[in-house]
């Protein structure tokens, strides 16, 4: 019977874990421009969701 009881708490414990992740979704971004050169990286993203648009750029040392 304890086994039982183990069994449902790792299931719910499961069904909540995967709850979570559907309310709080993951953010959709399409990728607008990539540039590696030999010193730099510039990436450009759009939220397919709000329009907004972020720039990374990250040096290569």
């Amino acid at each position: 019977m304890n086994r039982l009881n183990e069994s449902i708490r790792a299931y719910l414990l499961l069904l909540a874990v995967a709850a979570g992740f559907v309310i709080l979704g993951c953010e959709r971004k399409e990728t607008l421009l990539d540039v590696d050169t030999p010193g730099t990286s510039v990436e450009v993203e759009r939220s397919t969701d709000t329009g907004e648009v972020d720039v990374s750029i990250t040096d290569k040392d």
